[in-house]
């Protein structure tokens, strides 16, 4: 997991692969937090954004999540909330079914800990890294951009 300022990267940190290099040309040509809430197209199934806005969810109701074949960034735009993770390979997790669909398997257990995101940091999340997003800090609305990048490398 990547944690930090996007002010702080470029699409050269991420020369590794094309489509993290289209997220962060996208970020920097757009306003964020003018896009229209939902799911915006960058490059086919390859890249895609999803704007939100919401109240952070109790600690106990958000879920822990990880996925196979798209890396997160999760951008807080404006606001704060907490992001737990835990490593994949912990012992003692319990997954459901993997969600082709959604990308997405759901897990069960113990966090390696809980770190804050605030107006302008990220997370980049990759296929270990398991995280339990949108946990509640206060009572503002969190403005995010959750952008889905298809593993290329």
């Amino acid at each position: 997991m990547v944690i930090g300022n996007i002010n702080d990267f470029s699409e050269r940190d991420f020369s590794y692969s094309k489509n993290l290099c289209k997220v962060f040309a996208f970020i920097k040509e757009h306003d964020l937090l003018s896009l229209p809430l939902g799911k915006t197209v960058i490059d086919g199934d390859e890249v895609y954004v999803n704007r939100q806005e919401y109240v952070g969810k109790k600690f106990e109701d958000a879920k822990i999540e990880g996925h196979d074949k798209y890396l997160d960034l999760q951008l807080v735009l404006k606001g704060v909330e907490g992001m737990g993770y835990v490593d994949k390979r912990k012992p003692g997790l319990v997954a459901t079914p993997y969600d082709a669909v959604k990308d997405r398997t759901n897990y069960e257990g113990e966090l390696d800990g809980i770190i804050n995101l605030s107006d302008n940091f990220f997370a980049l999340v990759y296929p270990n890294d398991l995280h339990k997003p949108c946990i509640k800090v206060n009572d503002e609305k969190i403005q995010k951009a959750v952008f889905k990048i298809k593993i290329d490398f």
